[in-house]
């Protein structure tokens, strides 16, 4: 065993590998970067869409709209969270109405067979 050590040793990684791994890393960094900026992209526009919806939104006694919006301000995108889940879709459901669908056409009763 201990002679095929010399021979294991001709078949090491050449120096390019170094480069190969640099340019995966590169890559990588590369790819993690724009998922970054995409997701903050996203969380930025996520933000002006709720605080375009909580300055646009009907009067509502229940509603603090000066209270949302400095909400909004100061904390970014989980305040737009909240204001999502809080305030935005219970003002949806109360504003939505129900879809009636008519009713099922009626089936004629199939002919029974006369003996």
């Amino acid at each position: 065993m201990l002679s095929q050590l010399p021979v294991l040793a001709q078949f090491a990684a050449p120096a390019d590998t170094a480069v190969g791994v640099g340019l995966g890393l590169g890559i990588g960094l590369f790819l993690l970067f724009f998922a970054l900026v995409g997701t903050g992209l996203a969380l930025f526009a996520f933000w002006v869409w709720m605080l375009i919806d909580c300055a646009q939104a009907p009067e509502d006694p229940s509603n603090n709209r000066v209270a949302w919006i400095l909400i909004l301000v100061f904390t970014s995108w989980l305040g737009a969270l909240l204001y999502f889940f809080i305030v935005r879709q219970p003002r949806l459901a109360r504003t939505r109405t129900p879809v009636s669908c008519p009713p099922p056409p009626a089936v004629p009763p199939l002919p029974t067979p006369s003996s």
